[in-house]
């Protein structure tokens, strides 16, 4: 079966072509659009080991997408369009009416949009990729992947807050949690690659962040919550702060939902501390160079990791291995390094050699003497959307 997994974000498109057969996956091409709303917007992709990239200025989500089918049936390994069995698309936040793998029907168009004001990073452009592939494939069964799935394991007073039970009920509001394609992929992963697989906490650190403690394969919390707002910080997103100063604002500076929503989704995070950057890479190099509000959001960025770490270890109650992957997990020795830090009363030791010679990589890079392994696994949500969207197609061709 031939399956495509799209991940449709703001400012890019990714997708990669699968051959999944019984047991066997097969990567067949893989890129992304990026830039899109941009004069110097671009695709890039790998088929065959062999990379290749192509300027196209101007690219939106419908061009995008256009582009990414005319490369795969132009210059393969597709011979048609057609050949495409099934489009697994990554979907962030249905609310509590829509939790897990699904056919894309109008009503999970519907929770899509009720949920994109507070999932407005997300959710619109998941509904633009999805109105896309109705257009150019519409015989072709579209299957939305939740992120939400993977913690529908998580026990009932893990999810609940403390807001009046009726509203709660009315509206959904409980824990939902996210990244679950990618906590998924590490739980199945890192049980293949050890036996120290019980008890897992894993760090999925890039743009959006999230820390994850799995209990003998499956969810049992998660630092995000009723959408990708909570937990750590990240890029544009504060994590976790008190509620009430929303409220504060509202009154003291006059802010709509609008502005209030813009600025906890885009001026937030580490670029709302720093005033300079979001992007980790960028607040390192300026933190050397002594801005001290880029050192700041630096520290508060490992501070809150550390602290969710910590909590889950209690919840847990120990902990067999720490896995550190997405963006700045994958590539960041520095920070992972930071983290780790003063941790060795949990069992967890760093070795520092092994840990800067991984970058973009698989490896361990716990010390010898370390109770707990510490590893860097890249995601791949990719593959977990494909696997998941296969195998909702069989089940209903059976």
């Amino acid at each position: 079966m031939i399956i495509m997994a799209v991940n449709s974000g703001g400012s890019s498109i990714k997708y990669e072509l699968f051959s999944i057969e019984e047991e066997k996956e097969q990567s067949l091409s893989r890129g992304s659009v990026k830039r899109l709303y941009r004069p110097d917007s671009f695709w890039e992709g790998e088929k065959e080991g062999i990379k290749s990239r192509k300027e196209v200025p101007d690219l939106d989500h419908e061009k995008g997408l256009r582009l990414i089918i005319d490369i795969l049936t132009q210059e393969g390994p597709l011979h048609s369009i057609q050949e495409i069995e099934a489009v697994g698309i990554k979907l962030i936040n249905g609310g509590a009416e829509v939790t897990q793998t699904s056919f894309i029907d109008s009503g999970v168009v519907q929770a899509l949009q009720d949920l994109s004001g507070v999932t407005s990073v997300h959710n619109p452009p998941s509904l633009l990729a999805i109105e896309m592939f109705q257009k150019i494939l519409p015989q072709t069964p579209l299957v939305g992947v939740f992120e939400t799935t993977f913690h529908l394991s998580i026990p009932l007073p893990y999810r609940t807050y403390g807001l009046p039970w009726e509203l709660s009920q009315k509206y959904g509001l409980k824990k939902l949690g996210f990244h679950g394609n990618s906590h998924r992929y590490i739980a199945e992963r890192i049980a293949s690659l050890t036996s120290r697989a019980q008890k897992v906490i894993s760090c999925h650190l890039g743009s959006g962040c999230s820390v994850c403690a799995i209990k003998e394969g499956r969810s049992l919390d998660i630092s995000s919550g009723f959408t990708p707002q909570s937990g750590t910080i990240m890029s544009t997103r504060p994590g976790d702060f008190d509620p009430q100063i929303i409220t504060y604002l509202e009154e003291k500076a006059n802010f709509s939902p609008q502005e209030i929503n813009r600025i906890l989704t885009r001026e937030s995070g580490l670029l709302g501390i720093s005033g300079l950057s979001g992007e980790m890479w960028e607040l390192e190099e300026l933190s050397q160079k002594g801005e001290e509000r880029a050192k700041l959001a630096v520290e508060v960025f490992v501070y809150q990791v550390k602290k969710y770490i910590g909590a889950f270890v209690a919840l847990l109650n120990g902990l067999d291995s720490l896995v550190f992957t997405g963006g700045i997990g994958e590539n960041d020795s520095f920070i992972r390094e930071k983290v780790g830090n003063n941790l060795d009363y949990l069992g967890i030791k760093i070795d520092r050699e092994k840990n800067q010679e991984i970058k973009g990589k698989e490896g361990k890079i716990s010390s010898s003497t370390s109770p707990v392994e510490v590893w860097v696994i890249p995601t791949n949500e990719e593959l977990m959307v494909a696997r998941e969207t296969a195998k909702i197609v069989k089940e209903r061709r059976k």
